[in-house]
């Protein structure tokens, strides 16, 4: 049943009474007039570059024009031109465009589409129009590219190789620390990517006490298959090294003293509670300094050996918070007391984290760290 409830907006937004029903018929009303109004602009920016008003103000592009006329981005205005450029060759699209029966972004996709085969759109044109008007956006997309790939199989692998050619992708460090990743991935590479951050983030294969949001567990996704990869003995060696974290921490910082130094490099400072979860299961390379600067450094040991760390992964066999069954081989040794306070390297001493359940036991309790582990 739809609601009685009065949408009131201020007097210079304008002011709507009514139902849901009411807002619902109004938006599609207001959604089909704007619309309408860009087939308009279509249809006058194509009679302008025709007439060539753009030439006759100076312009050596309608998309220079645009950009001067609207102050909308240059993207924008280059789009706006293609789009009424091609519409002048698409009679079927330009008259649902102007009945208001096919959307703008619809519009923009079909007219990128007729540049694969003109001939061939214009044979197919009325069933693109159909398709347009009835599938869904994922739905029409792909058969968007169905159509390209049938017009022009050539092509299609063309434009496949760009798609790899141009792959690209960035990774900085923010100056608040953060690390800003972003890029394009080609089809195949994004579907393995996605994949692989699904086996990771369905909700299914979560404890029922994870509170992580969906966009914190797709940032935490790349970083455990990295993680993983990093744990691996086959991983390749970088300056006669295998890649591998690097924690530089003093005695203080480990103690929690928030004072002291605590880096991790590149992306620099870190707060002690962190470099003690790093420092639970870690290789320690000891380090004598005079005055801040490095004088002698000590032989590198595994903080955990490998025999102890089967040991313990026989035990436990999975992290040992109540719910949690993430495999040993994906998951920290954790000191119960930490080493740095005096607790012992030993069976009794240490336990299986998770990623997520370790970073809790440091941040919630930093000193004590985690509960009694869960025997079963």
């Amino acid at each position: 049943m739809a609601s009685t409830t009065a949408l009131v907006d201020s007097p210079s937004a304008g002011h709507f009474c009514g139902g849901d029903d009411a807002l619902e018929e109004e938006l599609r009303r207001v959604g089909l007039e704007i619309t309408r109004l860009e087939a308009a602009r279509a249809r006058l920016i194509a009679q302008a570059e025709r007439s060539g008003v753009p030439q006759r103000h100076g312009f050596g592009s309608t998309t220079g024009w645009l950009i001067a006329l609207s102050g909308d981005p240059h993207g924008v205005c280059r789009s706006r031109a293609h789009t009424a450029r091609a519409l002048v060759h698409m009679p079927r699209v330009r008259q649902a465009f102007a009945a208001g029966v096919l959307s703008e972004p619809r519009v923009r996709m079909l007219a990128r589409t007729r540049d694969t085969d003109p001939d061939a759109f214009t044979r197919d044109e009325d069933l693109l129009v159909s398709h347009a008007r009835a599938l869904p956006a994922s739905e029409f997309g792909i058969a968007l590219a169905y159509w390209r790939r049938l017009a022009d199989t050539e092509g299609h692998l063309r434009d496949a190789d760009r798609a790899h050619r141009t792959r690209r992708l960035h990774a900085s460090i923010t100056w608040a620390g953060m690390v800003r990743v972003d890029g394009d991935l080609d089809p195949e590479g994004g579907a393995t990517l996605l994949a692989a951050l699904r086996s990771l983030t369905d909700p299914a294969q979560l404890d029922p006490d994870d509170d992580r949001t969906p966009t914190q567990r797709r940032a935490d996704a790349p970083v455990e298959i990295a993680r993983r990869h990093l744990d691996t003995p086959h991983r390749p060696a970088i300056g006669g090294q295998k890649p591998h974290l690097n924690l530089t921490v003093d005695v203080a910082s480990l103690r929690g003293d928030p004072t002291g130094t605590c880096e991790i490099d590149p992306v620099g400072p870190v707060p002690p509670p962190v470099a003690r979860r790093i420092a639970c299961d870690a290789t320690l390379t000891p380090i004598l300094t005079h005055n801040d600067t490095p004088i002698a450094a000590g032989r590198a040991t595994r903080i955990i050996p490998p025999a102890l760390r089967r040991a313990v992964a026989a035990r436990d066999r999975h992290c040992t918070r109540p719910g949690c069954t993430i495999p040993a081989a994906w998951c920290d040794a954790h000191h119960i007391i930490h080493w740095a306070d005096g607790g012992a390297t030993t069976l009794d001493n240490l336990t299986f984290l998770c990623r997520r359940h370790h970073r809790h036991a440091h941040t919630d309790h930093p000193r004590a760290n985690a509960p009694p582990r869960q025997r079963e």
